[in-house]
């Protein structure tokens, strides 16, 4: 009897660590794969992406490694009535800072200059353990304290995310609210909630029994706590205006979520649902209507004094 109970403790441990290193250590596309990928669903036009001005820069992390980013301009972004324009944007869970690039091309049609860069564990970025937004939040804050030595005090920044990168910057409102205004691209509300949708929806097993483990695991292996990763938290104490956008077909990260938050949101908000999308896809499915949605948004706010 203890032998068999020692067994399937034994079997829960080993299941819940190859879990976590789903989360922790994920199979992350190449820059190439990206690339490719992105042209492919035309979310890259060559073309312009090529006209983009890029210079590449390393940023140091706090916690040892380097981050990998780029610094997008063009002569429209850096004419004077614009230079006080910058957006940081953090690309998706398994996926790279060319992720970001159809985002950063909307942003940059309205004068800003983008930075996009890896996240930990991704890209050409160090090699530390994925964290779903705990590390990552610290590591945007980086990132914008960088973007205020290197523009000047003066500048407004916007940040931008998508799934992972739309958790990231919403966590770091929970730190830091030096940002004009946030756009939170298919973001879950808190990493618990998603690994139980995500335990039964993708690995089918029961969070009851896998989520103690679960807790512990990363824990040990990582040094954070899922309670930890609390986007819903960071929109809770933002006064600065987020526009929320989700895709309603998407079962990945449910849009329930994005609705939530939107719901608990005391600041200047908007919701956009893009009909017919799934996961990430809501710049695909209208670009058009995605694009006038962000550019009212910040027209709206941007400039307002939040």
């Amino acid at each position: 009897m203890v032998i068999g109970i020692s067994v399937v403790v034994l079997l829960l441990l080993l299941a819940t660590y190859q879990l976590s290193n789903v989360i922790l250590k994920p199979r992350v596309k190449t820059p190439e794969d990206i690339f490719k990928q992105e042209v492919e669903n035309g979310r890259i036009v060559p073309d312009i992406y090529e006209s983009m001005e890029k210079t590449k820069v390393q940023i140091p992390s706090r916690y040892g490694y380097t981050l990998s980013a780029v610094v997008l301009e063009n002569e429209f972004t850096k004419r004077v009535e614009n230079k006080h324009k910058v957006a940081v944007l953090c690309h998706g869970y398994t996926y790279g800072k060319l992720g970001a690039i159809v985002y950063a091309q909307i942003l940059m049609e309205l004068g800003f200059t983008a930075i996009i860069y890896d996240h930990r564990n991704h890209g050409e970025s160090g090699k530390k353990y994925t964290t779903m937004g705990y590390y990552e939040k610290y590591d945007l804050e980086t990132v914008v304290d960088w973007c205020f030595v290197n523009f000047g005090r003066d500048i407004r920044i916007v940040t931008h995310g998508e799934s992972m990168g739309a958790a990231t910057v919403l966590d770091y409102l929970n730190i830091e609210g030096n940002v004009a205004l946030t756009i939170a691209d298919c973001g879950y509300s808190d990493l618990r909630t998603l690994l139980q949708h995500q335990m039964k929806t993708v690995f089918h097993i029961p969070h009851v029994i896998f989520m103690p483990f679960a807790i512990l695991c990363l824990r040990l292996r990582a040094g954070f706590y899922i309670k930890d990763v609390s986007p819903m938290d960071g929109v809770k104490k933002s006064k600065n205006p987020i526009l929320f956008i989700h895709g309603d077909k998407d079962t990945y990260v449910p849009y329930q979520m994005s609705i939530q938050m939107f719901e608990e949101c005391k600041a200047p908000k908007k919701l956009y649902l893009a009909k017919g999308a799934i996961h990430a896809n809501s710049v695909v499915v209208d670009y058009e209507q995605y694009k006038r949605v962000v550019r009212d948004f910040i027209n709206k706010y941007y400039d307002s004094g939040y």
